[in-house]
């Protein structure tokens, strides 16, 4: 089983997304709000995958953290973002090991894709 963290400043979507992925038998190892608290779950635990938004409480962005994250470990990230500023999508594909889906997020959508994450 895959160990998720997710990173969402709004507390209600950040719930709902927990609800939907332990439903699908993921395990949920925490959830932060800012990148402060990502960082602290990060120091905790090693997640299998990072589900995260663009836009954080704190000094950090989604994509600064991912860089962050990749430059000492290679976890796989999923944004889930409602941007769809061209720059934003191709920083992300510029990524490695990371991918998005537009919210809202379709439940279908987001199970295949974290089904594929969990056969990689």
């Amino acid at each position: 089983m895959k160990k998720i963290l997710i990173i969402e400043d709004e507390t209600i979507i950040s719930f709902s997304y927990q609800l939907q992925l332990e439903r699908m038998g993921f395990e949920v190892i925490g959830t932060a709000r800012s990148s402060e608290e990502a960082e602290e779950h990060m120091r905790r635990d090693r997640p299998d995958l990072i589900i995260m938004d663009i836009y954080l409480k704190g000094p950090k962005t989604g994509l600064e953290l991912a860089q962050e994250i990749h430059a000492k470990d290679p976890i796989p990230i999923l944004f889930l973002t409602a941007s769809t500023k061209a720059d934003v999508i191709e920083a992300i594909r510029g990524l490695k090991d990371a991918h998005y889906l537009p919210k809202p997020i379709n439940s279908d959508n987001l199970e295949d894709m974290l089904q594929r994450f969990a056969r990689a």
